[in-house]
């Protein structure tokens, strides 16, 4: 399993590099993008797009393991003037964070792909209690293939397995970004958005 606390005391987080805007593109900026309200990013880092959402009316809750990193997010956010509520803590315990559900958008942008099985199935899972009626979800994955210090990733099949019928999978896309490092366009990543299945906030379907 990837250790994001070595890699981002190691100063090693190429994902780092990834232009903020166009992951936005059609999902919170744009035609038909969705209305402010409360967002989850889990596996934040130093808090780009934290920090991007929250100045532009999102109420965002930012979520990660690294120290390291949420003490950079701070700076970024006070630098920004930007309001969020960070949060040092392990996405595989969501649950145990006393997090309110009801998010209208939750998103993992590289950070699942790199947990143990057991861990992906439990994060997914507190992802489902926390959204609220309708929410979505936007999931970036690495294609699935073993790798030495690039996260494995999943595949589209995977990524459906994990949600279950909890969430209903509407857009699969490639990412292309040519300003990533040569790794990270190699390991062809791909965004996936889901929608939440259900009629009441924070329940699964049965």
């Amino acid at each position: 399993m990837i250790s994001y606390q070595l890699l981002y005391r190691l100063g090693f987080a190429p994902w780092e590099s990834r232009a903020v805007p166009p992951t936005w593109q059609g999902i919170v900026d744009g035609t038909g993008a969705l209305p402010p309200g409360r967002a989850l990013d889990v596996g934040c880092g130093t808090g780009r797009d934290a920090v991007y959402l929250a100045t532009r009316g999102w109420q965002v809750t930012a979520v990660d393991i690294s120290a390291t990193a949420i003490a950079r997010a701070r700076q970024r956010a006070a630098q920004e003037r930007a309001e969020v509520h960070w949060i040092t803590g392990d996405v595989s315990r969501l649950g145990k964070l006393g997090l309110e559900p009801g998010y209208t958008l939750l998103y993992d942008l590289g950070c699942i792909q790199g947990l143990a099985d057991p861990a992906r199935m439990s994060t997914l899972q507190a992802l489902t209690e926390l959204a609220g009626r309708g929410a979505t979800l936007l999931l970036t994955a690495f294609a699935r293939r073993r790798r030495v210090l690039l996260p494995r990733g999943m595949d589209e099949e995977e990524v459906v397995g994990l949600a279950g019928d909890a969430w209903t999978l509407v857009a699969a896309q490639p990412v292309t970004d040519p300003s990533a490092p040569p790794p990270v366009r190699r390991a062809r990543p791909m965004q996936y958005r889901l929608t939440r299945n259900g009629n009441a906030e924070g329940t699964p379907n049965r």
